[in-house]
């Protein structure tokens, strides 16, 4: 097939979420895009858990941009009443429960094995999990709607940037059935919203930057349906059912992941600890996670009649999913965060982090010329301190366990980053910046209570000690704890976290 050529001021390779929004938000604003993907919508995806960071940044961006049909998903409400045929489940908040090999699960009326930290004080308010097929097709297709130009079955086969006119020249290569279809085109941006292909960074010869990271754990995963119910000893006093939420279901070095959706499918994965360098995927068979979830009784009771539904080529395993690149941004292409890096799925900040670069590279792309430079700089900066930054308030929790006390107070840790970036978000207009970063990375006084958490945690060598380490973790952040996260009176059932949502109005 002959060649063709043209001018456009964006090709952003990844047709996700992230990618769908950011090129719908720069088309509206009469950018020429061009949006390309190697696989076709719908298609299995991971990162399913929202959070109210999330809820807040996605309303942010609806209200900002007009994007009235993307406000609807920013509360679970507002999303089946005007997205009903748009695939979601129930988030009221995360559940935790610690399971002991070869035993069932009991808990006890202090809940000592079980915890509930809510995020939403009522079903229409809350969080989702996203079936991320059909949200990612959602979005894809509003984005075409909007005029963005879409090429699936496509990728980036070469790239040349020329400094001095500050454009790309590229050769987009059909793939699979497209594979005959070649075309070149130029452009002023190259976006990165592949995600864990890293295809930009590939292009320009950005370094992998991740020896630092103390994060090392692997997954395998899959969506399932027949996934039994898990609700043991429901309380009048619980602000949810266990299953209405991101399930966390503990063992003794590691957890299993159970997120609902409307449908019946069941996104199930368990997280281990590894040692391995590599980030390369595989596919495992459905009755290795089976296998592996047989210690646990009650997580073999419940996978027991389940059946792997996606993806059709067999369950996804990665030996290390922590990564991180350099940098962000450079001369000519910018990064979204899960292109940049990603930590670990234990907190649910991928689809938060994902959007928050769409808010900050939108305001940089849609600035003067002085103005984005200065934003991409600090952009660049940002994101791997943010990565970082998770990475540390994930790896204590994998550093506290088997404590469960203990796998609390290193989670509170995180809630209380969460908490007051929510208060942020609420109170200023960003303009491109995030105050304090994303989760608060740059706030002084909460890395210091970090600090000093970590190198007290590093010091225990047995469980005792990791149970008292609790207790200190409680009195350091009393002052800073406004809802009573590590507070014996809440009896392991906080009622509500969140900040007060601006998601979709009520009808």
């Amino acid at each position: 097939m002959s060649e063709g050529q043209h001018f456009v001021d964006a090709v952003i390779i990844g047709s996700g979420f992230s990618g769908s929004l950011l090129a719908r938000i720069l088309c509206s604003r009469g950018w020429r895009i061009v949006l390309i993907d190697r696989g076709r919508h719908p298609r299995f995806a991971i990162g399913e858990s929202t959070t109210p960071i999330a809820d807040l940044l996605l309303a942010e961006l609806a209200h900002n941009y007009q994007l009235e049909d993307v406000a609807s998903l920013a509360s679970y409400g507002a999303w089946k009443q005007h997205h009903p045929e748009v695939i979601c489940g129930l988030k009221r908040g995360f559940s935790y429960f610690q399971h002991e090999r070869g035993l069932p699960f009991t808990d006890d009326q202090q809940h000592s094995r079980s915890w509930f930290v809510a995020a939403s004080r009522e079903d229409f308010w809350s969080d989702t999990h996203w079936l991320r097929s059909s949200v990612d097709q959602f979005l894809a297709q509003g984005a075409v709607t909007a005029g963005v130009d879409l090429r699936e079955q496509t990728q980036v086969a070469t790239a040349e940037f020329r400094a001095e006119s500050h454009r790309w020249t590229l050769r987009l290569q059909g793939v699979g059935s497209k594979s005959a279809r070649s075309e070149t085109l130029e452009c002023r941006w190259l976006i990165d919203a592949s995600g864990g292909a890293e295809v930009v960074s590939r292009l320009v010869g950005n370094p992998r930057d991740d020896d630092w990271m103390l994060t090392r754990t692997r997954a395998v995963w899959g969506h399932f349906s027949g996934v039994g119910d898990f609700r043991p000893q429901a309380a009048a006093g619980d602000p949810f059912a266990g299953d209405h939420a991101a399930q966390h279901h503990l063992t003794e070095d590691g957890w299993c992941w159970m997120l609902r959706m409307d449908n019946g499918i069941t996104s199930v994965g368990l997280v281990q600890p590894s040692r391995l360098p590599e980030q390369q995927s595989s596919v495992a068979s459905a009755e290795s996670l089976q296998q592996r979830l047989a210690a646990w009784p009650e997580l073999s009771a419940m996978m027991s009649e389940a059946v792997l539904v996606a993806p059709e080529a067999g369950l996804q395993s990665s030996p290390r999913l922590s990564r991180c690149r350099r940098s962000a941004a450079g001369n000519g292409w910018v990064l979204l965060p899960q292109s940049c890096g990603f930590v670990d799925p234990l907190h649910s900040t991928g689809i938060s982090h994902s959007l928050s670069g769409v808010s900050r590279i939108a305001a940089a792309l849609l600035a003067d010329s002085r103005s984005c430079s200065v934003l991409l700089q600090q952009y660049s900066r940002d994101v791997p301190a943010e990565i970082r930054w998770i990475d540390q308030l994930v790896a204590g929790c994998y550093l506290a366990l088997p404590s469960f006390p203990a796998f609390q107070a290193a989670c509170a840790l995180y809630f209380l980053s969460a908490i007051g970036f929510e208060q942020t978000l609420i109170e200023q207009d960003a303009g491109g910046r995030l105050r304090n970063g994303f989760l608060g990375c740059h706030d002084l006084e909460l890395r210091e209570i970090w600090r000093e958490a970590d190198r007290s945690l590093q010091a225990c060598s047995s469980l005792e000690q990791k149970q008292q380490w609790a207790v200190l973790v409680g009195q350091m952040i009393s002052q800073r704890d406004p809802v009573g996260l590590l507070d014996p009176a809440q009896r392991n059932r906080i009622a509500h976290t969140a900040a007060p949502k601006h998601a979709a109005l009520r009808p």
